[in-house]
């Protein structure tokens, strides 16, 4: 039994905004490769809209952070919740089918991730209020902050008890 890290919230945080920087750096280059292209006229597209730069900021910022996070907690809710029957899909394949659906598919991932978390919860004695249709909607209107914070708190009860007693037996089932 390997055991489970404690996540934080503040690195995801923090994590957020050095995406964020580096994005920037990235729209600044390409504006400036654009402006070497075309010159004055993109120079005065580009600078005039800011908001050009926070677009330019999202699409290209490589969030490896949040990718990792994913990834891991994917990896930690599947060896939390061995024996009921279920798998966790890779993020990296929750990723691919993001992307072909606009960001829809990650929604209902995390859904299923939420749900599973909240069906394997009474094995460690832990009680889950919040259902895996809350957490999915909290993480769609938060940009994906509530929704982190509220799987973070949650597997991390879960890992403590996980580490200190190790994978308890499934009777039944897991409701």
């Amino acid at each position: 039994m390997e055991r489970i890290k404690t996540r934080h919230m503040s690195s995801f945080i923090w994590s957020t905004f050095i995406n964020l920087g580096i994005g920037f750096v990235f729209g600044v280059i390409i504006a400036l490769y654009f402006i070497m292209l075309f010159g004055g006229a993109a120079a005065l597209v580009l600078w005039s809209y800011p908001l050009a730069y926070a677009l330019l900021a999202f699409i290209f910022s490589a969030n490896l952070y949040r990718m990792y996070f994913y990834y891991t907690l994917s990896m930690d809710i599947n060896a939390i919740c061995e024996g009921d029957g279920e798998e966790s899909e890779s993020y990296v394949t929750a990723l691919v089918l993001s992307f072909i659906t606009l960001g829809a598919y990650r929604i209902y991932w995390t859904y299923k991730l939420a749900k599973r978390l909240r069906a394997n919860a009474p094995r460690y004695g832990i009680k889950m209020l919040e259902t895996g249709k809350d957490i999915a909607i909290l993480n769609t209107l938060s940009f994906g902050f509530i929704g982190a914070w509220e799987l973070i708190k949650y597997t991390n009860r879960i890992a403590r008890v996980y580490n200190q007693t190790g994978l308890p037996e499934v009777v039944g089932g897991v409701q």
